[in-house]
């Protein structure tokens, strides 16, 4: 297997990045809280596993490779939120210790600051969103 990858994840239409914008903006308004103005948005995708050349993760990626072009079904479970990130909490394996999709950062944070986020509130669960397996590899 071609060891060149850099993540495996679940990828988003640009209509379900739409649609998870708006339910966690509705659901940050109903608690006090907002996206900035000049946050970027994501929207795009949930790691499974990220490559750190590890055999661990490189079996993994074998796994993961059998299910590129599938649909799944995600189902949202919390809403993470920090001064740097904003993240919706995801009830599924990955490598990461919380599952999640990164909605927004901070203008001078990296997406990877979602897996810093300490404050998650629980939703009632019933917010599903639907993707398709894929990677992204170095060219």
């Amino acid at each position: 297997m071609d060891k060149n990858w850099i993540y495996y994840g679940v990828f988003f239409s640009d209509k379900t990045k739409e649609t998870i914008l708006k339910y966690t903006k509705r659901w940050l308004q109903a608690n006090d809280y907002y996206i900035p103005d000049n946050w970027k948005i994501y929207c795009d995708h949930m790691t499974l596993v990220y490559n750190d050349k590890s055999e661990e993760k490189q079996k993994i990626a074998e796994t993961l490779e059998t299910f590129i072009g599938n649909k799944c079904s995600l189902r949202v479970v919390s809403v993470g939120v920090s001064d740097r990130a904003i993240a919706l909490g995801i009830d599924f394996i990955t490598q990461n210790k919380n599952s999640h999709v990164t909605v927004a950062i901070a203008p001078d944070a990296k997406p990877v600051e979602s897996n810093k986020i300490t404050n998650w509130y629980k939703t009632d669960g019933n917010f599903y969103i639907t993707g398709i397996y894929d990677k992204v590899s170095k060219r």
